[in-house]
């Protein structure tokens, strides 16, 4: 069941009012997330911030999932977030650099929790930051596996950013594999590969952009 799922919301791109609208957000929401939202600390996550913080979630999964069955749809309301874990102490803080990248989030003291749609249940961590909420979904509660990488850049032209987020993760993905002549490509679901002259590795990858952020998620499964 490995796979790979990233999702970036840009704080800055979003409408507030119409965040805020029971209209909006009850097409995200399910009534227990509304719930779960009460269990929390408004003055640490606001709603607008939690309508957004589960949305990013959901499409990470919606990702994850969709490699495995393409005919998989994103209805947020199927999606529900169980949990919401802040570690100790908190605090959102400025991003403060235009390129992070990762490999699991042991140093970063991410949210986390977990998520279930249809039965099958996977874990989330999320990076929230004062300008933007970074999700990656796993199957597993270990995401020492999970690489990842976040990019910022002024050109919110969708061309632009699609080339940039696939160089930027073949980078990331030449290291970490040691080969050279890789490309992402799609397969026939329409979910990012990683090719190697024509052959496609097994190499889980999920690409997202939101914004002026762009980001990559994959999993390392290859065995050397």
């Amino acid at each position: 069941m490995t796979s790979a799922g990233n999702d970036i919301v840009s704080l800055e791109a979003v409408n507030v009012t119409r965040s805020k609208s029971p209209e909006f957000y009850a097409k995200i929401l399910r009534p227990a997330e509304e719930m779960l939202f009460t269990t929390l600390d408004p003055a640490v996550l606001p709603f607008v911030e939690h309508v957004w913080l589960l949305w990013s979630v959901k499409e990470s999964a919606y990702k994850y999932l969709r490699r495995l069955d393409p005919t998989t749809l994103f209805i947020p309301v199927k999606f529900e977030v169980q949990s919401v874990g802040f570690p100790p102490g908190f605090a959102r803080t400025p991003i403060g650099m235009e390129e992070l990248t990762g490999c699991g989030f042991a140093s970063l003291a991410p949210i986390s929790g977990s998520i279930v749609f249809e039965g099958i249940t996977l874990f989330y961590r999320t990076l929230f930051y004062n300008e933007l909420i970074v999700s990656v979904v796993n199957h597993s509660q270990n995401f020492d596996g999970i690489h990842w990488g976040l990019k910022w850049t002024p050109d919110k032209t969708y061309a632009h950013q699609s080339a940039l987020v696939r160089e930027f993760a073949v980078g990331s993905l030449q290291l970490a594999l040691g080969l050279s002549d890789l490309v992402i490509g799609k397969n026939e679901g329409g979910a990012p590969i990683v090719l190697c002259e024509g052959k496609e590795l097994d190499v889980p990858i999920s690409l997202s952009h939101h914004g002026e952020w762009v980001g990559y998620a994959y999993c390392l499964n290859y065995d050397f």
